[in-house]
């Protein structure tokens, strides 16, 4: 089951079904990325080529983005004159986090990837925004191109437990 959120349909509530899924387009603030620098705090960092990998209570702030989680791999491009470029891909193992002033997403781990400009949240994820309103589910996936996001579950029908959910807060505006 999934279905893509949208802030501004979320208030109308209105949900289209098919074949097992809801898709609407997103107005999520998702903000990784871009040309602000990245601050980095963890226990523990090891370089190895341009792989950084950071342990123990680790932070990443960039702008008003943060992520936070247990174990983060930075992967970095390598430029042609041996240098290490951008940031091209972030890998967060272990009570994921990804906070922004609108939106909170939590999840068990996460994928930031630069070049396809897409941030993949797996395992317990819930979703809230800024009105209040939640959605859980198994994986998220969000395009912060075409701000569209999906939230999945590995099962379908009524009887499934475990099935996508939103809960829509209509008081709070």
């Amino acid at each position: 089951m999934s279905f893509a959120v949208s802030r501004s349909l979320l208030k109308i509530a209105g949900l289209v079904l098919c074949a097992g899924s809801v898709a609407l387009p997103a107005s999520a603030q998702f903000a990784f990325g871009g040309d602000a620098p990245i601050e980095v705090d963890a226990d523990r960092i090891e370089y190895e080529g341009g792989v950084a990998v950071l342990t123990g209570q680790v932070q990443i702030v960039q702008s008003d983005a943060r992520i936070l989680a247990d174990q983060v791999s930075l992967y970095r491009a390598q430029l042609e004159d041996g240098q290490l470029g951008d940031v091209t891909k972030i890998e967060a193992l272990g009570n994921f986090y990804y906070i922004t002033p609108l939106e909170k997403v939590r999840g068990d781990s996460g994928v930031y990837e630069q070049t396809l400009g897409r941030i993949t949240v797996t395992g317990d994820v819930i979703l809230e925004d800024s009105n209040g309103s939640i959605g859980t589910g198994h994986s998220l996936v969000y395009n912060v191109n075409s701000k569209e996001a999906v939230l999945q579950s590995d099962c379908q029908g009524r009887k499934c437990p475990d099935r996508v959910k939103l809960l829509i807060d209509n008081n709070n505006r």
